[in-house]
């Protein structure tokens, strides 16, 4: 009996402390299916290949034409309220390539029955014209624009662009190692997701690149029509042993869902 009466005077003491003026009060906050998914860009070819963008995705998207509508839809579904797939922030777009199509991006908001003026309010652009000016706003300018803004996504489009002109191979090798650092450093410390587009190719640069991402997707034109090639994805399977596909030996460590179902 005694056990019970302090039992409950216990009880009421913490009810009496959760009612008083002084007592801390932690807000409930929920979250939907939607946002534990990930960003979805809307394209049927790029989410089915990239899959969502989580916080910590780094993906980069290769080919001509489709990257650029992939990321400008991705930094418009950014802003869409989290109970319809979006995070309901902004977009921070560092421009490598003078790319970034105002007249799509607006199209694109009209799709979804945003208002302009405020779609293009939660995007921040940046444009760098030099290898060096986009070191900077990576390396550097992203840090500050992240502090104040807090954006939900970061987009950095036709990231060889500017080493393209840029005849000296070491150098441009050393300004990528301190993008491919920056690249990495941001998404593990601010848990932003990254998209990295890319409609060339530069020979020494691009597997710089590359070791910073989980996510790599090339897009090629075939008879016509576009399709996609996944050549990285955080699905496929890393374990270090080998084993039988059929009659074919494999390593895990590069087998492919495709490979998996032969045999």
């Amino acid at each position: 009996m005694q056990l019970i009466g302090f039992k409950y005077q216990t009880r009421l003491k913490t009810a009496q402390h959760l009612e008083s003026p002084s007592a801390q009060a932690y807000p409930v906050l929920f979250t939907t299916a939607y946002t534990l998914l990930g960003l979805r860009s809307g394209c049927t070819l790029v989410d089915s290949t990239v899959s969502n963008l989580k916080s910590d995705t780094i993906a980069l998207l290769k080919s001509s034409r489709l990257p650029l509508l992939a990321a400008e839809r991705y930094c418009l579904r950014a802003q869409l309220p989290e109970f319809i797939g979006g995070p309901s922030g902004k977009s921070f777009f560092i421009d490598g390539g003078n790319g970034f199509d105002v007249y799509l991006f607006t199209s694109i908001a009209r799709e979804h029955g945003l208002d302009l003026h405020d779609a293009l309010d939660n995007i921040i652009i940046s444009r760098a014209f030099t290898p060096y000016e986009l070191v900077q706003l990576i390396a550097k300018d992203a840090n500050r624009v992240i502090d104040r803004y807090r954006p939900k996504l970061l987009v950095i489009s036709n990231v060889f662009d500017l080493f393209s002109r840029d005849k000296e191979t070491d150098e441009a090798r050393r300004l990528m190692g301190k993008i491919r650092n920056a690249i990495f450093r941001i998404n593990r410390s601010r848990r932003v997701p990254i998209v990295i587009t890319a409609r060339n190719r530069v020979e020494g640069i691009e597997p710089i690149v590359q070791e910073a991402c989980n996510v790599e997707v090339e897009f090629v034109e075939e008879r016509h029509q576009i399709v996609s090639r996944l050549l990285r994805h955080p699905s496929k399977l890393r374990m270090q042993i080998a084993g039988y596909v059929g009659d074919e030996l494999y390593n895990q460590e590069s087998l492919s869902p495709e490979a998996m179902t032969r045999g």
